[in-house]
């Protein structure tokens, strides 16, 4: 693997990936920074191993793997740009003259449109909910306001190890770790974590959740580990 610096970190890529095309996808991956620096809508969220583009508007939440998108792009892969929505896979197409353009092209294109409100007649027919939700009345979804990144999915793996390894106050600990991280990183609301929370409560027994709450590693826990 052949490590190139980016302003986000080192993108690990195969040995004799086309130059023009690294150095394309960096060229827009500075304009895409630009520009989401000066956004109210978008954020790039660097706190896992690979940076996430995401939205900060509402549900149903954008997140992008930025810098998945640059490899399969560098590496010729499927011309189609791929986005997660809410927790699930969308394909947005690119226009037939956009194919050879590089990923960060088409991210940045995304960011304006998110700038713009999400115009019905410009917004892909597979993200329709999303240019639907501002002139919808604001019903609270969950699941289209939860995003997780790589560092969450490591995490939630991890406590549900510690549960099956019989170390449940472990796993609690991991799991209350990445409640308090939500808060203040991310700046989600109770309202918001206690919900997301109770699936992965759920493997546990209230018996061991009151327990790790009797003497937990931070006095907050309590308002993420809710009974």
């Amino acid at each position: 693997m052949k490590p190139i610096a980016t302003p986000l970190g080192p993108l690990n890529l195969l040995e004799g990936a086309c130059e023009q095309q690294i150095a394309a996808e960096l060229r827009g991956l500075c304009l895409l920074m630009d520009i989401v620096k000066e956004s109210p809508v978008w954020s790039i969220d660097t706190r896992s191993s690979r940076p996430f583009l995401v939205s900060n508007d509402g549900p149903p939440g954008i997140s992008v793997d930025i810098f998945e998108s640059m490899k399969v792009r560098i590496l010729g892969g499927d011309p189609h740009l791929t986005i997660m929505m809410a927790e699930k896979s969308v394909c947005v197409a690119r226009q037939k003259s956009d194919v050879l353009t590089p990923s960060t092209d088409s991210m940045v294109s995304l960011v304006l449109l998110g700038n713009m409100g999400w115009p019905p007649c410009k917004t892909p027919i597979t993200m329709r909910k999303k240019a639907q939700a501002p002139r919808e009345s604001l019903v609270y979804n969950l699941e289209d306001h939860v995003y997780y990144t790589e560092q969450d999915r490591s995490e939630i793996d991890a406590s549900n190890k510690c549960l099956l390894q019989g170390k449940p106050m472990e796993g609690l600990q991991i799991l209350a770790t990445m409640g308090r991280r939500w808060y203040v990183c991310r700046g989600w609301n109770l309202d918001l974590i206690q919900p997301a929370m109770e699936e992965h409560l759920a493997q546990y027994s209230g018996e061991q959740i009151q327990r790790y709450l009797e003497a937990p590693e931070c006095s907050e826990d309590d308002l993420f580990l809710v009974l």
